[in-house]
Order: C-alpha cells, then sequence, then structure tokens
C-alpha cells in the first residue's frame, strides 16, 4: 500500500495557498493601471466581480492587499509584496514541473513578462525603454541606497537587484540568487574646481586625506570612501558626512566637500566641478542579482549586456578626453570586449530555446490541492474521501490534468493507484516553495500590513514602465494610452 508523504504544515491561519493564478492576474493589473474597471478588464472580469476577488484575497491573507476608492485602485505595500511573492511562488512551480515532471533543464523557464527591480543607481531608468525595445520586457523600477536595494531582494520584495559592491556582490544577500557582473568601475574624485589639486590629471588619496568628504553607504553598510582609502593602506580621513545619494550630490555640487564617483555613471554635473582620475586605481564592480527562479539566466544575461552598454555609452560620450590617458583607453577597451563576449553568449544560449506547454497547461492551485491530497493520504481512496468527492471523480479529474500537461503523474497497477515518482519529487520540492510564501505572508503580519475597513496607507504606488500591456512594444517618446501608466522619473532625487 503507498505510503503518506510528510509535507510542511502551514500556519494555523492559512489552511491552504492563498492565491490562484488569476487572482494574480488581478492582482498585477490593479498594480498596472491604478484603474479598477480598467483592472477588471484586463483580468477578464466585471468591476464588480473583481471587487468580491479583491476582498476574498484579503480575507485569505488577513491582510489589506488594495485600496480602493469609487473608481480606482492600488496596491498596498503588503500588497505589492504579495504580489512579488505569489509571482515567485509559480514560477517556482512552472520550473518544478519542467525539471521533475517534464524532465528538463533547469533553464526550462520562460521570461517573466514584468520584472520588479530595485536599483541603486539612476541609470537604470535610461534603461526601461531599450529593456522594451530588444527583450520584451516590462521593468518596474524603485530607487534606493545600496544596503537598502539587497534588503529588498533579501526580503523577496523584487526579483532583481542593480547595484555596486567593494566585495562579491553575491555573498551581500542571505538568499539564492544568481549573479552577473556588469562593469568592473574605477572611482574618481570630484573636486570644486577652484580646488589646488584641480589642476592636477590624477590625484592620489593621500594628498586629500584632510579634505572635508562626503560618502555614501555601501552594500554591507561599510562606508565607501573609508573602505577606499583602508584598501590603499591609507587612514581614512578625519571629516566623513556619510548621507544618502542625493544629499552627497548636493554637497558636491556647493562645494562644500570632495567625493568619491564612478566615471561611467557620474553623479553630478555642474560648471563648479572638475573629476580627476585617482593614482591608487580604486575600483568597484556593478553587478545585477537575480532571483534564478523568476529571471531566467538567458534574460539576466542580456539585461546585464544592456547595463554595460549604456555605461560604456555614458562615459565615452561625456569624458572622451579621459581617453587620450592610455589607461582609461585600454580599460574602454576591455570592458566594452567583455560586454560582447557576454552578449554573445546570451544570443546563443536563446537561439533554441526549450519547448514549454501552453499557459492553460500550467498547475494552478486547484491542481495542487488534489495532489497533495493524493500524497499526504497515500491513496485515492483516503484522498477522495478527505475531499469529499468519489474515487472515480477524483481520478477522472488528475486523469484529466495528465491530458492537460501532457504527462503521466498517476501509477495505476493491480494494487490500487499512486503518484509517480517524479510527481512525489515535484510535491516534496512544492513544500518548500510554499514556506517561502506563508513567510512572505507572515512577514507582512508582523509588521501590521493588515488595516481594518476603511483605513489608509501611503504605501508606494508601484508603476511599471516600458510597455504598455496588450499592445506590444512602446515607441520611443510615444504617449501612453487610456489607463496605461504614465513614465515617471522615479528617483532622480
Amino acid at each position: 500500500m503507498p505510503s503518506a508523504m510528510q509535507l510542511t504544515s502551514v500556519p494555523d491561519r492559512l489552511t491552504q495557498l492563498p492565491f490562484a493564478r488569476p487572482d494574480l492576474l488581478l492582482l498585477d493589473a490593479v498594480g498596472q493601471y491604478g484603474d479598477l474597471a480598467e483592472a477588471a478588464r484586463r483580468a477578464g472580469l466585471r468591476p464588480g466581480a473583481a471587487e468580491r476577488q479583491l476582498d476574498r484575497l484579503d480575507r485569505a491573507t488577513g491582510l489589506r492587499l488594495t485600496l480602493r476608492g469609487r473608481h480606482t485602485a492600488r496596491l498596498t505595500s503588503a500588497g505589492s509584496r504579495m504580489l512579488v511573492a505569489g509571482r515567485r511562488f509559480f514560477r517556482q512551480v512552472d520550473q518544478a514541473v519542467q525539471t521533475d515532471i517534464y524532465g528538463r533543464g533547469t533553464e526550462a523557464l520562460n521570461a517573466p513578462k514584468i520584472l520588479n527591480i530595485a536599483s541603486a543607481e539612476p541609470l537604470m531608468e535610461d534603461l526601461v525603454e531599450d529593456a522594451a525595445d530588444s527583450l520584451g520586457i516590462l521593468l518596474s523600477v524603485s530607487h534606493d541606497a545600496p544596503h537598502q536595494v539587497l534588503q529588498q531582494l533579501s526580503g523577496y520584495r523584487v526579483d532583481a537587484a542593480h547595484t555596486w559592491s567593494l566585495d562579491t556582490l553575491r555573498h551581500s544577500v542571505e538568499r539564492t540568487v544568481r549573479s552577473y557582473d556588469v562593469l568592473d568601475d574605477p572611482l574618481w574624485v570630484t573636486l570644486p574646481v577652484g580646488h589646488p589639486l584641480a589642476a592636477r590629471e590624477t590625484v592620489s588619496l593621500a594628498d586629500l586625506q584632510g579634505e572635508n568628504w562626503v560618502s555614501e553607504i555601501g552594500p554591507n553598510a561599510e562606508v565607501l570612501v573609508t573602505r577606499v582609502y583602508q584598501g590603499a593602506g591609507l587612514t581614512p580621513p578625519a571629516r566623513i558626512q556619510v548621507t544618502g545619494a542625493s544629499v552627497a550630490r548636493g554637497m558636491l555640487r556647493l562645494g562644500d566637500a570632495v567625493g568619491l564617483g564612478s566615471p561611467a555613471c557620474p553623479a553630478v554635473f555642474a560648471p563648479s566641478l572638475v573629476r580627476r582620475s585617482v593614482v591608487e586605481r580604486p575600483r568597484r564592480t556593478a553587478g545585477l542579482l537575480v532571483d534564478p527562479a523568476v529571471v531566467p539566466h538567458t534574460l539576466a544575461q542580456q539585461l546585464a549586456a544592456l547595463l554595460t552598454g549604456r555605461y560604456l555609452s555614458r562615459f565615452a560620450e561625456h569624458h572622451g578626453d579621459m581617453l587620450r590617458d592610455p589607461w582609461w583607453a585600454d580599460w574602454l577597451r576591455r570592458q566594452t570586449a567583455e560586454r560582447d563576449a557576454r552578449a554573445d553568449a546570451a544570443a546563443r544560449s536563446s537561439e533554441t530555446p526549450p519547448a514549454l506547454p501552453a499557459e492553460s497547461a500550467q498547475v494552478d492551485v486547484e491542481d495542487l490541492h488534489l495532489l497533495r491530497a493524493v500524497a499526504e493520504h497515500g491513496s485515492i481512496n483516503r484522498a477522495a474521501a478527505v475531499l469529499s468527492i468519489s474515487q472515480s471523480a477524483l481520478t477522472r479529474r488528475i486523469h484529466r490534468l495528465e491530458l492537460r500537461l501532457g504527462a503521466r503523474l498517476l501509477l495505476r497497477s493491480s494494487r490500487g493507484t499512486d503518484l509517480t515518482g517524479p510527481t512525489r519529487q515535484f510535491l516534496t520540492r512544492l513544500a518548500g516553495f510554499e514556506a517561502e510564501l506563508y513567510e512572505a505572508v507572515l512577514a507582512c503580519w508582523n509588521m501590521g500590513a493588515y488595516a481594518g475597513p476603511g483605513a489608509d496607507e501611503s504605501g508606494p504606488h508601484r508603476v511599471y514602465r516600458g510597455l504598455r500591456a496588450g499592445t506590444g512594444r512602446t515607441r520611443r517618446g510615444a504617449e501612453p494610452g487610456p489607463g496605461a501608466a504614465r513614465p515617471a522619473a522615479a528617483g532622480r532625487g
């Protein structure tokens, strides 16, 4: 007699998965459009039915996921976080179906339509149209300090992060991520035009120890200027004001301080400032971190290559004079060659994508519920009794699922009916995916994200940019259509 599987238990307040795929589709539409009627239309619902579905999701999770007016709807911070967590859950399910049920490689994963990404650089904002045009992906960009960007990725609030580090970037995140180098990024010094050292082509850190410095915080909460001086074997300056990037730019513009920055992503352009190479050649690494359960390897490669290309073109556009220095000319050649090699590798890996089942063949929550019941109770008979349906009805439903997926899920023999080995392996992995989803719900509970009826929340309203959903790729400079979110210059503080 087949034995029952011991699967991870769930919190008392969540007796089943809170989301199905149509629920995420509705939340996604709310996040994109902010208009209840348009969100309902995009989800294939009437406005009244959409409101009832959103109310049901609030009850199922114990969270206020949306705030709604008479005609408007927007995601709360809990809603945004649960959308990301739910999207990750189903991406993991799809990947597990490919690897466990179909036996394909781990890269048998379709690219997401929308990629939530946190960035420590305003450069990412310039990339949304390029990503839409060349990759056909919609970027939802939020900007923050480097250490907060990585906290968003660690907390499953975004699918990817673009930032820099003085160490190995991947080790800064307490979860499974895949890292992609974007740029070997030498740092320069920004000086007031009247500074005694401004006339030099290069300056030394040792000559600037007595200056008033401004510095941002790195991904591991280290102070950039302090770490650079320590790496050069020098005592850090006594006067360092640690602040956010926008305040640092203001101080540099006013001439109140000197600072380190990147020639490929300049912080400040002003006639009152000059930028000089540093003798010690301090450097950092700009990189892209992605959730491998959501972002396919090929897409991450292509996005990293786009970022590198934008960095290098900005450098060549604004700092052509630096290319007279053989060191900088060689740096640009090497970075360009590495970018081209990564782009070629991404192009080759995307030439023969694996054949995936149609969207109609995806496994949803009801399917998982049936399979889990069989796994937990060890037989079709006992599972059918728990589900309050007949044995033959349960067998037919699983058989229809097999036909839809084109894969065998049950073993039928004279001893009875049981799940196949690959199906059991899939369900074992599913328990881990569910645990992550429940942790996201619990984190929102612990943050007090639930609000009673009539409460308001001033959380961020995420806007998707780069594509108008349902209309294909945008034209550069095109005006958004009715109901579409207008681009905003986020993060340019």
